[in-house]
Order: structure tokens, then C-alpha cells, then sequence
């Protein structure tokens, strides 16, 4: 009970009541009723100069109370009532002082102030809810805006945020809701220490929305991250955000983006005074698709270079999309300064980029990782020499790993000084280059080939679109004498060529794949439209051992390619993942790409092919429905690693050489023995030798898969020690941990865990909990991890026995085609197989198919191809 000023000097009794986010003033007046009430956050001004009066300023009034009786009367004392109020509001922001939300607290005599000391202090992090407290301060908004509190916001945040730890709200998550549900989920954050950051993109916000988030922003000490992308906003908007960036007096505020925005040069102009202020400096500036121009460039870039603290702090710098031209030297006056930037994108600004070069040589070429300049174009006239600045800028980059040069139209000097400068480059490596939609053409061609082999920082090459017709048979040839590429991309490169010309090169691509010295682990030839000139490529993956990723959507190869496939598939255990879809492939193609599938361990992923799946489910939609079931199921199988092939590897290899050298072999053979019979001349002992070990060496790799096949494998076995130690090591950390939460708990709460029986029987039911299935242990290391390594352990067993058996076939094969000459035998197999290993002809090996096979006389042989019989998927 409490005394309300109501008029000067004039007090009536009212009685105060505390809720969970309101003051209620009751009448004293049987019946009661509310008198009024007023929000925790409606309070601005706490002011009590004796124990007995104190008074509450809120938005629109000023409540003068008075204590009942004297200042012992706790049921009435204005600092019990403080302390209770404080306490309240301390109940919704755990974790924020009080100073922070109420502006002004004035108590005397100053001694009074402890009253709100405990206040002031950090809470207990026990007594802090799910995310900062997200829910209590939520329905604290909802209360305030007047707007239904939903369960579900709360429990989203409650559950999934925190299992994430996610601490970036995305509004996407509650985008069903009405505007005024999401001004309270917004205001939330405004005493939020939890969440470090707010996303909103692609929708449109109300008035009313717009204005909680600036005022968030401008109360918030916590948020740093803002990302408001393609809202609708223009630069009135961005006024007012940089206003309440300023107004902040300690903003967190580290990351800011407002992409597909119409900021415009205004925008800029308004936003350029907080970047210069900001104490901690920026770490995120997006601005893509502002409708900027040089001149709010400029103005930024400026502000970026008054504030020492961003030279330091900037890591992320995004302009692309605005059209800047050539007049923004404050931005390269900016770059050209040392820096810590990793990733710049000035995509699509006109921007030309002799100067650009030069600044980033300067400035740039410590740190920066990504480097997006696509789409913009050369100022260098044609015969004109490109500055030096742009090559030494590749060679003198430490830490380049992504650049991005696509559609510049590369004028063919920049292009040779580009590669000159990478190969010149020892301090990075595992560059992405993106060469693509430069029309370099033939001329072009001839300085890839000429210098991309030397290019060693290079892991992964775009040349997609580029028109350069045939001479691109030579470029591939190149390409294969750099091993350091891992990934090749050559989207739309055929478009265009010639149909003469295709087949060459696509003999240039079979070869780069076969070569055992280019281990190509990603190919990418989507959208060229290569029809039945795909199919020899195709054909060529049975016996590929590198490549891992292949796309070729978009190249309309029809039934016949997906027959070819399905082959390819049953034999090559490298492949992971293949992009198939836009191939004109009906539903006799997926079934045989399902068959193929079933005798296939090494298939991960193939990404659902929804354009010819499409025109498949019209017809038969229920065929097709269980065909791709079973694509997934079998998918899923290889996985999980519940099979893998065993020993498919040697049979596929000794296939190989049955079916190609040893057919050489068996007619060099033959044609010995006929000389020798022509002659009517008996065989010396080093020929009759020589003729053993060529029968033998037909079945040197069955002998060498019977050597490294032996039950149980050792490294198996070991395997399973392994896993029986790996599972009592678990159950023993299992149960120590349980001990040691055990003594963690009777620590904290002595009273009640401490007791014997309490914690016998917490004992017990923790053991209940600490049992995993014997059987879950043994399936997942048998099936995921004791199948991959006994993969690899295959893998180089295979590689032994390959090298093994190619050396004794190399040397018989020479040794006979040297007799065949008339070159004679030699007893020693060294001294022949020195004789032949000149320059003039490097040795090959086996393997590597028509380059081996290119050195011998193959007429008469029937060396056989992949049929073209349809197989019949099982049930």
C-alpha cells in the first residue's frame, strides 16, 4: 500500500502490484479497480530523495508516491519497493545492468544507492534462460506492442538456435507471421546479449518494422552483425540507419550489409560518416547492387581510409553490381593502403583493370584470398603494353586462393602476363582460376598452351566458353602436363566448334583422362549439347582411376549415352558423385543406369535429375517412382559402406591387359615363332626364356591378387582388435565422466546430492543411460571406417601389383619387338631393357591404353569395345 500524489500536495492510498512486466495501481476502494498501469520499459526516471517518497517518470507521466507510516514500515518502504521493482525487471534482462535500461536512477542520500547494487552486478548465469533469455524478453515485447505471444517463436529459439548456437536471428524463420508479430521478435533484441546479429532478405517490412529495427540498432550493445538484403530500402532509410548507428553510444556493430538495396550515392554519402566513427572498425562491408556510383564510392572509400581502426579490422568488401567506371581513385587510394582485406568482389562496375592492379599490388597482396573482378573490361588499347603492376601483382601474392576473371574480354598480352605471373608465384598454391566467357579464340588458345603446364599454383581451371575452336585439342594437351590441376571446368566449350573439329578434341579429353601422370579429380562439360559425340568419353571412364566428380548436364546424350554409362558404372570404382540431368535420357535409360548402379560400391551422390525425370513421370509415373527409389536406395548403400567390391580392382585391371597388351603380346609371339621356323633354326636359350616369360607375365597379376588376397586380411583383423579396444576405451571414458558429473553435482548442490541414497540411486539410473549398443558400435566402424581404409588398403595393394605386372609386360613386349627388328636377345634383362630406354623412345606403360598400344602394330587384332546391349534391371 502506498500513498499516489493525484493532485499538488494531495495523496490517496492505492495499492502497487508488480507483475511479471507491469506496474498496476489499484484503488483502495472496495470494490477495487485498476487506476492505471504502465510497461517496465515505459519507465525512463527513478527518483527518491528519502526512504519515504520516491517517484517513476515514464513516457507520458510522472507517478509521485509516498510510503505509509515511517521508514521502518517494510510493507511500505521505498527502498523495498525499489529493490522489488529493480528485481522485477532484472527477472526479464538477466544479463544487462539496470543502468542500461532505465536512462536515469537518482537516489539520496548516496548511501541509499546499494539498494540497486546487487542489481548492477552480472547475474547468475543458473539463473540465465535459453538464449540470453530470448522467450522471457519476448513475451516482455509482446506485452509492450500489444501483439499475441506465439509459442512457437519461443520454442525455436529455445530449441533450435540454441542446439546450433546460432546467434544470427533470420527472420526468414518467422516470415509467416504479420508485421506487427515481427516488431516483437525484432524488439527482443534490443536487451538481447545472446544474439550477435539480425538477418532479413527478400521481403518487404512495414513502416512500423523498419523503425523497431533502427531502434534496436540504436539501443543495442551486443549486435554486431546487420543483413538486410533486398528489402525495398532507399536512402531516406539509410539516413535514418546511420543516424541510430551514430546515436549508439557504444555500438557493437562489426558487419553491415545492404545488398539490392537503392541506397544510391546519398545512401552512401549518409552512411560514409558512421563507417568513419565507428570505434571497432568494420570487419563486413556488402553494398552489391546499390544502384552506387563513383561518386558514393568515393565517399565511402574515404571514410573507410579516416578510420585507422578498419585497416585492421575489413576482411570482406563487396561493390559488385554498381557502376563505378574509372573515377574512383579514393578507392584505390583505400586498397592501395595495407590492409587485411581476404575477400574483394568489384564484379560488374565497368571498373577498368590496369588501375585496379596497381592499388592491389600495393595494399592487397598479403592477405587477400578471394578475388572477384569478372565482368568488368581492359582499358589497355590494343598494342598497347599491359602495366607491370598487373602481372607482379600474381607474383607477388601470398596468400591467393579464388580469382575470378570471367567475361573481361582478356586482351591476349594480360592473359599471357596473368599465367606468367601465377607460375612465378611460390608462396601460394590451390588456386581457382575462372577464365571463362573470355572469347580468347585460337590466339588465345596458343598462350594457354604455351604457358598454363608452368602454372603449378593452379588446382582448379574454368576455360568454359571461350571459343577456341580446335585449337582446344592443343590446350588440353597442355593442361595434362601440369599434375597440380585437380579440377577442369569446360562448360559450353563445344558450343560453336565445329563438327569436324569435335571428335579431336574429344580424343584430347579421352587422353587427358587416361593419363596415368594427371590425376583429374573434377570435370565439369555441362551444357554442350555433345549428342553421340559424348559417347567415346563415356566409354573411357570404365578405366579412369582418378576422377571423382563428373557433370555432364545439358549434353543431350540420349538412351544410347545412359547405356554407356550404365557400363562405364559397373566397372569404375572412383566416382563419387555425376550430374546427369538435361540428356534427353527416357526411362530405359535410368534403368540402365540402375542396373549399372547395382554393381557399383564407389557411387555417392547423383543429383536428381528433375528435367528428364520430369517427362518421364507423365508416361509412367509409377515405374518411375520405383526406379528412382532405387537409384536413392542403392546410393544410400554405398554410403553407408554396407558392401564394397572385392578385389573388383585386379579382375578389372587383368581384364584390361587380357583384352589389349597381352592380345600384342600373344601376336608378337606368334610372328617370332614363325621367323624362327621360317629361318629353320632352333631357339637359343635367351629366346626360349623370353617366350616363357611372356606366358607368364599373362598371369603375373592373377599371382599378385592370389599374394595380397589372404583370409582373414591382416590389416582386418588388426581392425577388429582395434575396434574391441576402441569400444571398452568408450565404455571406460563413459563411466569416468559419469563419476566425474557426479562429483560436479554434489559440489554444486551438496544438500540434496550428497545424500547416500539419493546418489546410489542416481548412480544407477546414470548406468542406464551410459549403455550404447555393442552392435551401433560394431556396424558403424565396420561399415563406414573399417570400409574406407580397407578401400585404401586395396587401393595400393592393386597399385603394387599394377606396377609390377606393367614393368614384366614393358620389358617382355621390348624384348620381342627389338628380336622382331633383328636387334637380337640379350640374356640379361638390363642390359636390353637399358638398350631401349632412349629419349628418342621414352618408355610407356601398359596401362595407359592407345598411348601404349600406339607403338606396335595392331592389325588383325580384335580389341573390344563396350556393347550396346540394353541390361535388364533386377527386381
Amino acid at each position: 500500500m502506498v500513498k499516489l500524489e493525484t493532485k499538488s500536495d494531495k495523496f490517496e492510498n492505492r495499492m502497487l502490484v508488480l507483475t511479471p512486466v507491469r506496474v498496476y495501481l489499484f484503488t483502495a476502494k472496495v470494490p477495487t479497480r485498476i487506476d492505471s498501469n504502465f510497461h517496465y520499459l515505459d519507465i525512463h526516471t527513478i527518483d527518491s530523495k528519502d526512504p519515504t517518497h520516491f517517484s517513476i517518470s515514464t513516457l507520458d507521466k510522472t507517478y509521485v508516491f509516498s510510503s505509509i507510516g515511517d521508514a521502518g514500515n517494510l510493507s511500505s518502504n521505498a527502498d523495498v519497493i525499489l529493490t522489488d521493482l529493480s528485481s522485477a525487471i532484472k527477472q526479464i534482462f538477466p544479463t544487462v545492468p539496470l543502468k542500461y535500461i532505465i536512462k536515469k536512477i537518482e537516489v539520496n542520500p548516496i548511501e541509499r544507492a546499494s539498494i540497486f547494487s546487487d542489481e548492477l552486478r552480472p547475474s547468475d548465469p543458473r539463473n540465465v534462460g535459453p538464449c540470453g533469455g530470448f522467450s522471457v524478453q519476448y513475451f516482455c515485447m509482446c506485452d509492450y506492442h500489444g501483439v499475441q505471444y506465439r509459442e512457437e517463436v519461443a520454442w525455436d529459439v529455445d530449441t533450435i538456435y540454441l542446439s546450433h548456437d546460432n546467434r544470427v536471428l533470420n527472420l526468414h524463420d518467422f516470415d509467416h507471421l504479420e508485421q506487427k508479430d515481427l516488431m516483437a521478435i525484432i524488439s527482443a533484441l534490443e536487451y538481447n546479449t545472446f544474439f550477435r546479429g539480425i538477418k532479413i532478405t527478400n521481403t518487404r517490412m512495414s513502416t512500423e518494422t523498419l523503425e523497431r529495427i533502427l531502434h534496436v540498432l540504436k539501443r543495442s550493445m551486443w549486435l554486431e552483425e546487420m543483413h538486410l538484403e533486398a528489402l525495398g530500402l532507399r536512402s531516406d532509410f539509410i539516413h535514418k540507419f546511420s543516424f541510430s548507428v551514430i546515436s549508439n553510444i557504444n555500438p557493437a556493430l562489426r558487419s553491415i550489409d545492404l545488398s539490392h538495396n537503392l541506397v544510391e550515392d546519398k545512401g552512401a554519402t549518409n552512411l560514409a560518416g558512421p563507417i568513419a566513427k565507428i570505434s571497432k572498425g568494420l570487419s563486413k562491408l556488402k553494398l552489391s547492387h546499390c544502384g552506387l556510383t563513383s561518386k558514393g564510392v568515393n565517399q565511402l572509400a574515404q571514410s573507410l581510409s579516416q578510420n585507422q581502426n578498419i585497416s585492421n579490422s575489413l576482411t570482406f568488401l563487396d561493390l559488385s553490381g554498381n557502376n563505378l567506371k574509372d573515377d574512383i581513385t579514393h578507392l584505390y587510394n583505400f586498397l592501395a593502403q595495407p590492409n587485411v582485406i581476404e575477400h574483394l568482389d568489384i564484379s560488374k562496375t565497368d571498373t577498368t583493370l590496369e588501375s585496379l592492379f596497381g592499388a592491389l599490388l600495393r595494399g592487397c597482396s598479403t592477405h587477400l584470398l578471394h578475388l572477384n573482378v569478372s565482368n568488368n573490361m581492359f582499358g589497355t588499347k590494343k598494342g598497347k603494353e599491359i602495366p607491370p603492376s598487373f602481372k607482379q601483382f600474381f607474383t607477388s601474392s601470398l596468400s591467393l586462393k579464388h580469382l575470378n576473371i570471367a567475361n573481361c574480354k582478356l586482351p591476349l598480352e594480360a592473359l599471357k602476363h596473368l599465367l606468367l605471373g601465377l607460375a612465378c608465384n611460390e608462396s601460394t598454391a590451390g588456386l581457382y582460376l575462372d577464365l571463362s566467357g573470355n572469347s580468347l579464340g585460337a590466339q588465345g588458345a596458343h598462350v594457354l598452351e604455351s604457358c598454363i603446364h608452368g602454372v603449378r599454383v593452379l588446382s582448379s581451371l574454368d576455360i568454359g566458353d571461350n571459343n577456341l575452336d580446335f585449337e582446344m585439342a592443343s590446350v588440353l594437351t597442355a593442361i595434362g602436363r601440369n599434375p597440380s590441376i585437380r579440377v577442369l571446368r569446360m562448360s559450353k566449350c563445344f558450343v560453336g566448334l565445329k563438327l569436324k573439329h569435335i571428335a579431336t578434341v574429344m580424343d584430347a579429353l579421352v587422353n587427358l583422362i587416361q593419363k596415368d601422370d594427371f590425376q583429374l579429380q573434377e570435370l565439369v562439360l555441362s551444357e554442350n549439347k555433345l549428342k553421340h559425340d559424348l559417347h567415346n568419353f563415356i566409354n573411357a571412364l570404365g578405366s579412369n582411376q582418378s576422377l571423382q566428380i563428373l557433370d555432364i548436364t545439358g549434353n543431350l546424350m540420349g538412351d544410347i549415352g545412359a547405356r554407356l554409362l550404365a557400363k562405364a558404372l559397373q566397372i569404375n570404382n572412383r566416382l563419387r558423385i555425376i550430374s546427369l540431368d538435361r540428356n534427353n535420357i527416357t526411362l530405359q535409360g535410368y534403368s540402365d543406369i540402375v542396373y549399372g548402379l547395382e554393381h557399383n560400391y564407389s557411387m555417392r551422390n547423383i543429383p536428381f535429375p528433375l528435367f528428364d525425370v520430369a517427362a518421364c513421370l507423365k508416361q509412367h509415373p509409377d515405374r518411375t517412382d520405383i526406379l528412382m527409389r532405387k537409384m536413392q536406395d542403392i546410393l544410400l548403400r554405398n554410403g553407408s559402406g554396407l558392401q564394397r567390391g572385392n578385389g573388383q580392382g585386379f579382375r578389372l585391371q587383368h581384364g584390361f591387359l587380357l583384352s589389349s597388351t597381352h592380345q600384342i603380346m600373344d601376336k608378337l609371339v606368334s610372328e617370332t615363332q614363325e621367323i624362327m621356323s621360317h629361318k629353320q633354326c632352333s631357339l637359343d636359350n635367351g629366346l626360349t626364356r623370353l617366350l616363357e616369360d611372356a606366358e607368364n607375365c599373362k598371369q603375373l597379376l592373377p599371382k599378385l591378387q592370389e599374394v595380397a588376397r589372404c583370409e582373414p586380411h591382416p590389416i582386418e583383423s588388426r581392425l577388429g582388435k582395434i575396434k574391441e579396444e576402441l569400444i571398452l576405451y568408450i565404455k571406460m571414458y563413459l563411466q569416468d565422466m559419469m563419476e566425474t558429473m557426479l562429483r560436479t553435482g554434489v559440489d554444486q548442490c551438496p544438500l540434496t546430492l550428497a545424500n547416500q541414497i539419493v546418489l546410489a540411486e542416481l548412480r544407477k539410473s546414470c548406468e542406464e543411460k551410459l549403455k550404447i549398443s555393442e552392435d551401433f558400435l560394431q556396424n558403424s566402424l565396420s561399415n563406414n571406417s573399417s570400409g574406407e581404409i580397407m578401400f585404401g588398403v586395396s587401393e595400393a595393394e592393386q597399385a603394387l601389383a599394377i606396377l609390377i605386372s606393367d614393368r614384366a609386360t614393358d620389358e617382355v613386349l621390348d624384348a620381342l619387338t627389338r628380336y622382331k627388328r633383328g636387334l637380337g636377345i640379350s640374356d640379361s634383362p638390363h642390359s636390353y631393357a637399358n638398350s631401349i630406354q632412349t629419349p628418342e623412345t621414352p618408355r610407356s606403360r601398359s596401362s595407359q591404353g592407345s598411348d601404349h598400344l600406339a607403338q606396335f602394330d595392331t592389325t588383325g587384332l580384335d580389341l573390344p569395345k563396350l556393347g550396346l546391349d540394353s541390361p535388364t534391371v533386377s527386381s
